[in-house]
């Protein structure tokens, strides 16, 4: 691109310069272009990062909640199971007082005294009726 011109006498020569305007409004025509390209890229990137911070911003707002539910459902059930530890537990030593109360160390002993009688007496049957078992088994083979 010439920028130097023809000099006649009035000045430059009239062809040459408006052929060099047109050349520097074409190449200002491109930088235009070129300058609105880039600025719609640059609106574009920046109303996309705009969405995507606001998406990201929704999606913590929501991990938030979701995490405070849960854990709210986790303190409900420990403050559930300790209300049920603590009633099984004060129903155990009312228990273990009413019995505790109701009998006496001999009436405990012989309490069980008793059910070691049983408890014996029972084995022995049981034991006897093995033994009978056997014996008619052996008489079944024997025939």
């Amino acid at each position: 691109m010439a920028t130097s011109f023809t000099v006649v006498k009035k000045g430059y020569e009239p062809k040459e310069v408006l052929e060099y305007i047109g050349l520097l409004e074409k190449e200002l025509g491109s930088y235009k272009d070129k300058e609105q390209f880039i600025s719609q890229a640059l609106v574009g990137a920046q109303a996309s990062a705009k969405q995507i911070v606001e998406q990201a911003e929704t999606q913590a707002v929501k991990i938030e909640q979701d995490a405070l539910v849960k854990l709210e459902n986790v303190r409900q059930k420990i403050t559930d199971s300790k209300e049920k530890l603590n009633e099984f537990q004060k129903n155990y030593y009312d228990f273990m007082n009413r019995f505790t109360t109701s009998f006496n160390d001999q009436e405990l002993n012989q309490l069980f005294t008793s059910l070691d009688a049983i408890y014996t007496t029972l084995e022995v049957e049981t034991n006897v009726q093995h033994e009978d078992e056997n014996i008619e088994d052996d008489t079944n083979i024997e025939d």
